[in-house]
């Protein structure tokens, strides 16, 4: 008898089981992004008009936990980038980004581990970090250590940029969770278990912080200059442009 065939079949059976959640949550994620719920049209509409100003040209741009790229690829799209780097946990993600950044005509280098370890060994220089909807996972000294590890890499002349959860002052988790969850008559074309999942995360996963704390963190990363660039109409969001 093959005594590896039960090891094998349970990878297998592993391996199907996470190409099915994945599936299911790119499905989600795909309605989110079509109908426009989070706004990402005026999101990645504001990074292409910040790379067009400010960033140097050809710029080095890292997209930290990248997902499928697709938003990423169309606001970099006739743009003049030199490299494009992109982290994300996601095989099966990093596979549909490579299709979709594979257009900018561009080096470019994906890696699929978490974001923190990838950046605390990071040395390639770049010009423009982004990232979205991904630092607010991290607690607040993670937060502030990640951002001035990426002080270090965008060096003197470069900008980080993110799109992240902001809460009022003064307000706790479980407030700022009762004001995610009356967003939900908007999200008409996801279905009550594809919205359940969605807020389940949520409630587990996002840590906002205040736009002045946001600030802060700015200041104590090291960057000179921090821009609210945007706020979503739910106010729940918000768009930040850290400079030196």
């Amino acid at each position: 008898m093959n005594a590896a065939r039960p090891n094998d079949a349970d990878q297998e059976s592993t391996t199907a089981s996470a190409a099915s959640v994945f599936q299911r949550q790119w499905r989600t994620y795909r309605k989110i992004l079509d109908s426009n719920y989070m706004f990402h049209r005026e999101v990645y509409g504001r990074l292409r008009r910040i790379l067009i100003d400010e960033a140097v040209q050809p710029f080095r741009f890292l997209d930290i936990a990248c997902g499928d790229a697709t938003a990423t690829s169309t606001a970099l799209t006739g743009m003049k980038v030199g490299a494009y780097f992109g982290i994300d946990l996601s095989q099966p993600a990093l596979d549909l980004a490579r299709e979709a950044v594979e257009t900018l005509g561009c080096p470019v280098t994906l890696q699929c581990r978490d974001f923190v370890e990838v950046l605390r060994d990071w040395d390639a220089p770049v010009d423009v970090a982004w990232i979205g909807q991904s630092l607010h996972h991290l607690q607040l000294a993670d937060k502030l250590a990640l951002m001035r590890r990426i002080r270090h890499i965008v060096g003197d002349h470069g900008l980080f940029l993110i799109w992240e959860a902001i809460s009022f002052d003064g307000e706790n988790r479980e407030a700022w969770f009762r004001r995610f969850e009356q967003i939900r008559p908007a999200f008409t074309s996801l279905s009550p278990e594809e919205w359940d999942a969605m807020a389940e995360h949520t409630r587990m996963a996002d840590i906002p912080e205040t736009n002045a704390q946001w600030h802060r963190l700015g200041d104590e990363a090291g960057f000179g200059r921090t821009r609210q660039l945007f706020v979503a109409p739910h106010q729940l969001s918000a768009m930040y442009c850290f400079s030196t």
